[in-house]
């Protein structure tokens, strides 16, 4: 057994907690499981007009070479990656849609770039080595983090940078389940966690903690009521109890994030 196993399987436990009780998603009127791409598009194009780089941004572009290249594993429509002025940049992700919207903004942009459809470690072998690989806002869906991680390595001759929520990213959502379900949701894994699993597998991790403006996954604006109540199984004779649940306890405008990087073993 490797240093790293204990880590990586009580990551995996954890992360198993946070399942919907099987009876909730059996009687709920639609899936709480749904993916919204419109809401990845918008958030690429809010990374392209922005002016000012985050911590994570910075921390991927010092260690990118001019003309430099890029892995970007969980594109989406590529906020992570098209910002950084790369030479090229390859797009990994399970959506098609995505893909397509990462490559026509790619394009626009001139800039170089590649397309691999499918789950990460799983295209792994299809995949190029790079400068710098990136990855944001997959972890906390990845129950074999050791090996996902070691794979992220593998593909990097200079840097892998990580951006995750401190704590699980459906965790604002813990005082609806627990007044509306009774259902007191787990706490764990968080950010520290993952970063256990990265220093057993023998990464040098360093991080940085910082405030962004909370992005939900397609929960806000004016469908918020409607997108919560289906996250919590519910019927829609029930959203008034959510409409006033939400206005007692509003979602929270900032959430602390980490960027975690660390340079590939023996470089």
């Amino acid at each position: 057994m490797s240093d790293a196993d204990p880590a990586n399987e009580r990551w995996g436990q954890m992360l198993s907690q946070w399942a919907i009780p099987e009876d909730l998603v059996a009687a709920a009127p639609a899936s709480p499981y749904f993916f919204d791409p419109t809401v990845f598009v918008a958030a690429a194009d809010e990374a392209l007009a922005r002016e000012v780089d985050t911590p994570s941004d910075a921390t991927a572009r010092e260690a990118l070479p001019d003309h430099g290249t890029v892995l970007d594993v969980g594109v989406g429509a590529g906020a992570a990656s098209l910002r950084l002025g790369a030479g090229h940049v390859t797009g990994a992700d399970l959506s098609a849609e995505l893909l397509d919207a990462f490559a026509l903004r790619a394009a626009r942009l001139g800039i170089g770039h590649d397309t691999v459809l499918g789950r990460w470690p799983d295209v792994a072998s299809r995949s190029p080595l790079v400068d710098v690989v990136l990855c944001h806002h997959v972890v906390y869906n990845v129950t074999d983090l050791a090996s996902f991680a070691n794979a992220l390595a593998d593909h990097a001759a200079r840097r892998v940078v990580v951006e995750l929520t401190s704590v699980h990213p459906m965790a604002w959502m813990r005082p609806y389940w627990e007044a509306l379900h009774g259902l007191v949701q787990p706490d764990r894994p968080t950010a520290d966690d993952a970063v256990r699993v990265l220093v057993a597998l023998g990464f040098d991790v360093r991080q940085h903690r910082w405030l962004r403006r909370l992005q939900m996954i397609g929960e806000s604006g004016p469908e918020l009521v409607d997108r919560v109540s289906r996250r919590l199984c519910l019927p829609r004779d029930r959203h008034d109890e959510v409409r006033s649940l939400l206005a007692a306890i509003p979602p929270p405008a900032e959430r602390e994030v980490a960027t975690l990087w660390w340079e590939p073993r023996g470089r």
